[in-house]
């Protein structure tokens, strides 16, 4: 069966390599831009293609919990990239500072961030899929897409101040999730 933009999230789910590449060929640009742009200080390619990978590797791994259309999909996409350049960029500035303090590197302390990290990560996205869709969108824009408020309220077609108070609101909703309180 052809692997289209109509079903690919359907395969892909089934764990079909034919949708993990068509999702690698639609969306490979937009994932390279957003690693590239948060890790081009490190000027090593090698590190930004492991994250590119890293990436698909963990929308493929993780399909299943996805819920959406296409457009959600990119999203999702898009947000997981960030991440996983955002947790390069981490264990990249830590193990630099710590192999400059102490070349004896510590693997079960090392092994035991990490974990903690993907901990954190995937409880900030459970937790975000707890907001409106706009205010996923906004969040997305805001704090992975490292958009202005101006773009964001241009792109959603609302004013600055209505960006700003869904950003505040929506912190506040987050971090009454955290501490297991309700949302209101």
């Amino acid at each position: 069966m052809k692997i289209t933009s109509d079903n690919f999230i359907k395969h892909l789910k089934k764990k079909r390599e034919e949708a993990l590449q068509y999702v690698i060929d639609e969306y490979i640009g937009i994932v390279k831009a957003i690693i590239y742009n948060t890790l081009k200080s490190y000027n090593d390619p090698q590190i930004i293609e492991e994250c590119i990978s890293d990436t698909f590797l963990g929308a493929y791994e993780n399909a299943r919990q996805f819920e959406g259309n296409q457009e959600d999909f990119r999203k999702w996409l898009c947000t997981i990239a960030k991440f996983q350049a955002i947790n390069k960029q981490r264990k990249l500035a830590k193990s630099a500072l710590f192999y400059e303090i102490n070349e004896n590197s510590d693997t079960v302390k090392s092994a035991e961030e990490e974990y903690l990290l993907k901990a954190s990560t995937e409880e900030l996205l459970n937790m975000m899929s707890q907001l409106e869709q706009l205010d996923r969108d906004i969040f997305t824009m805001k704090y992975f897409l490292n958009m202005k408020n101006e773009e964001i309220a241009k792109h959603c077609g609302l004013t600055k101040a209505a960006i700003d108070n869904r950003l505040y609101r929506g912190k506040k909703r987050l971090q009454q999730i955290h501490l297991g309180g309700s949302v209101t």
